[in-house]
């Protein structure tokens, strides 16, 4: 086949160009152009993302024809499988049918370099017959699947080659799992076009997607060392077992009796060739006209199989990594994806196996097996930019994914904009609250104040209290001094307090209790700072503080009934005056004092920021601080460094 091959390949005649009048599509004219510009402009090396079934290797054929009719360029095809040699090769005769084309593969070797225009070359047979070229012999180089480019053995071509020569990679997925940047070797990307654009301008067909979940738990399965793919020694013990093995074939049956006629040609992946094997055992089993091809396949009995699969002859063909590039089997029309991925690229070549135009076939019916713990896994909602979709698809076209994909953007927007509402209402009011009235609401994040703040019972409040809320709605300015304990203020260092205990898992009672200051002078005889009165125990807070607003009233009323002689409120208006330097500076040693004992907060606060809060406070808070931390030294200092640290990172 070779030998024919060459002989209808190689001419001896002076370069001439000669082709049949083949009307290019406008896009594939498009990239040439854009290609000859970007050479124009001095550019050496350069990307074309097409999507499979653009006709790449159409484009570069023409792309290579272009160039020699300006100037004469011996051109450089590096292509990567056995298959894609003959198909490059073909296509190239087909334009340029005058052109001395030479084939370094295998066995075959190019005879004389200087005596051909264009050598197609498998990049394992050329690396090691690198020897045989001198750097002056190509004046271009066409990277097919140009992908794989910045493997050694690519690097290693492309530099033995003069520096300056142009290289024109082309790829349908210009990413690589390894994650190796391709900017080692493709300074620019000038042209792109993706398989729904290629649909949507009908130079691909259809494409209708099926998703069969499947009992497999794929979290399981490692990842292979220098890919975010997975190990196929264990994704192919998950997946090759009998039962989903018997669902694959099970649900082919099923799907090939809706398709009228049922399905003409269907290729599908499998992970290994235990897999492949053990899929072809059973698809035949079942009188179906199955083949396999593996890498121990045979070149001859593989181009075969795929002759036999293009006439018909063979209704399935499996296999394992062989057809993911290049192959031009454009009558397929059912896929079967029985190798999950976590690589998006590998999952683009697949399904482009099945997108091709072809006479015989208005869609591509595409069947994905994925696990039911898939969290990670590509799977055929991502062609239409919808990673981890949990749903179910059941013959559903691109458009219908384009529409879901709209819907959860749609609502993802809605989303957003009510956020954005609430984090604009949260920052208003964190402007006009204290930091250590913030002591008082123990929310975790935003949404759980503003959850708090508004009613919403419907969402969670993760770490927020009713207690809290009610008491931070107060108009007397209550402090938090532990976790289930409250005070306020009253004259003279007399003060109230709100106790909070379990009484059972879901039931708690308070306690309201008085505490009367006993003068310095009389402590050393008391041995006690505070003589506590207990006032009411009841398990509803809303009775404390109705207790609480009546010995205020007490108070806060003269005995002559002459009005009001003190407020007690938030709003009385020396709590708004600057507080006194004795109170910043009392407040600031405490602070900072502590600190040096939270090591969990000293890489997020330091002394720098506790003066610029104590700097702006005001007597009120100033007051309130010093008061809870005569009650408690510790936790009411932890509380006011937490929210110094979560208002310093918003």
């Amino acid at each position: 086949m070779f030998r024919l091959l060459r002989r209808c390949l190689t001419f001896s005649k002076p370069l001439r160009w000669y082709s049949q009048a083949v009307q290019l599509r406008d896009y594939q004219q498009h990239v040439i152009d854009k290609c000859l510009e970007s050479l124009k402009d001095n550019k050496r090396r350069i990307g074309v993302s097409l999507a499979t079934g653009g006709g790449k290797t159409v484009i570069f054929a023409n792309l290579i024809k272009q160039l020699s009719q300006q100037t004469p360029h011996r051109a450089l095809v590096l292509v990567h499988r056995r298959e894609l040699v003959l198909q490059a090769a073909q296509t190239i005769k087909k334009f340029m049918p005058l052109a001395r084309i030479q084939i370094e593969m295998g066995k075959y070797v190019c005879q004389d370099v200087k005596d051909c225009d264009v050598i197609v070359a498998s990049v394992q047979s050329l690396i090691r017959r690198l020897d045989n070229y001198e750097s002056t012999d190509i004046d271009l180089v066409i990277v097919d699947e140009a992908h794989h480019a910045v493997a050694n053995s690519y690097l290693r071509i492309l530099d033995h080659f003069k520096k300056d020569i142009p290289v024109v990679g082309f790829s349908a997925t210009f990413e690589r799992a390894d994650h190796k940047a391709l900017s080692t070797v493709m300074d620019e990307i000038v042209y792109h076009k993706g398989i729904l654009e290629m649909i949507n301008d009908n130079w691909l067909c259809e494409g209708k997607f099926t998703t069969v979940k499947i009992d497999a738990d794929l979290n399981s399965v490692e990842r292979a060392s220098g890919s975010d793919d997975f190990k196929l020694d264990q994704l192919s013990r998950v997946m090759n077992i009998p039962e989903i093995n018997g669902l694959v074939l099970k649900t082919y049956l099923h799907k090939s009796k809706e398709q009228p006629g049922g399905f003409n040609s269907t290729l599908l992946f499998a992970v290994d060739i235990k897999h492949v094997k053990a899929l072809h055992h059973l698809f035949v089993s079942y009188g179906i006209k199955a083949e396999c091809v593996t890498s121990e396949t045979k070149a001859r009995e593989r181009d075969q199989i795929i002759d036999n699969f293009k006439k018909g002859d063979v209704k399935v063909l499996i296999n394992c990594g062989i057809f993911t590039e290049g192959t031009d089997m454009p009558g397929i029309d059912c896929i079967l994806l029985c190798r999950p991925t976590r690589s998006r690229s590998l999952l683009v070549q697949m399904i482009g196996r099945g997108l091709r135009l072809h006479h015989s076939k208005d869609f591509c019916h595409i069947i994905d097996f994925v696990g039911a713990s898939d969290i990670g896994v590509v799977s055929v909602p991502t062609l239409a930019g919808i990673d981890n979709f949990q749903g179910d698809l059941d013959g559903a076209t691109l458009q219908d994914l384009q529409e879901i994909k709209e819907q959860i953007t749609a609502t993802k927007k809605k989303h957003s904009e009510v956020q954005k509402l609430e984090n604009e209402s949260f920052n208003n009011w964190m402007k006009n609250k204290s930091c250590f009235d913030l002591t008082l609401t123990t929310f975790e994040n935003f949404k759980s104040f503003y959850n708090q703040e508004h009613g919403d019972s419907t969402l969670p409040t993760a770490g927020t209290s009713s207690d809290d809320s009610l008491l931070n709605s107060s108009p007397y300015p209550f402090v938090k001094f532990a976790k289930n304990s409250w005070g306020l203020s009253l004259l003279s260092g007399h003060h109230l307090r709100i106790y909070k205990e379990g009484i059972k898992a879901t039931k708690f009672n308070y306690t309201l209790k008085l505490y009367r200051e006993i003068p310095i002078y009389l402590r050393d005889v008391t041995s006690t700072r505070y003589v506590p009165r207990e006032l009411l125990s009841t398990d509803n807070l809303m009775q404390i503080l109705g207790n609480v607003e009546q010995v205020i009233s007490d108070l806060s009323t003269s005995k002559t009934g002459e009005g009001p002689v003190r407020n007690f409120t938030k709003f009385a208006k020396w709590r708004t005056d600057p507080a006194t330097s004795k109170q910043k500076s009392a407040i600031h040693k405490k602070l900072t004092s502590r600190l040096t004992k939270r090591s969990d907060l000293m890489d997020s606060l330091n002394s720098e920021d506790i003066k610029r809060y104590t700097s702006g406070m005001k007597k009120g808070e100033a007051a309130n601080i010093l008061f809870a931390t005569n009650i408690a030294p510790v936790y009411p200092l932890d509380s006011l460094l937490r929210v110094l640290r979560f208002k310093k990172n918003m």
